[in-house]
């Protein structure tokens, strides 16, 4: 009797063991740390930043305001840090000097591991003479792991 019992026990142990394999699934996978570049997709500015972890670091995004309502300009933002939260990031930035100011805000959504991509968009405005000029673009961008 006392060998059915163990027979059993061990039989029951198996199974449950078994089942608890098949329930597990294999990771999701992860946004690849390093170096990111990326260009937007209105004159092909560069996006560039480092992914560490769940944060995006050390973003440089570059766009050039070509003087239809404003001087034309050359703006690069770093803005700080950002979390990365279930593949997505977003970012702000402000930009003053003088008669200028400048907002911009990007996103993007990470197709793990080594893809990426999100909207870019951005208000330029001048004051000179008590007029005030105001532009605004936004555009889409990708990029990829280096």
């Amino acid at each position: 009797m006392k060998y059915f019992i163990l027979c059993g026990s061990i039989s029951i142990l198996l199974l449950v063991s078994v089942a608890a394999c098949g329930d597990s699934s294999p990771a999701d996978p992860v946004v690849s740390d390093g170096s990111w570049a990326g260009t937007l997709s209105i004159e092909g500015e560069s996006v560039t930043f480092t992914v560490d972890g769940n944060q995006v670091r050390d973003l440089h995004v570059t766009f050039v305001y070509w003087g239809l309502s404003l001087p034309a300009d050359t703006v690069t933002w770093t803005p700080g840090d950002a979390s990365i939260s279930s593949n997505e990031f977003h970012m702000t930035d402000t930009l003053s000097s003088g008669h200028f100011s400048y907002t911009m805000s990007i996103d993007g959504t990470f197709d793990p591991p080594s893809s990426v991509s999100g909207m870019f968009g951005t208000i330029g405005e001048y004051d000179s003479l008590g007029t005030h000029h105001i532009t605004s673009d936004s555009c889409s961008w990708s990029g990829s792991h280096e």
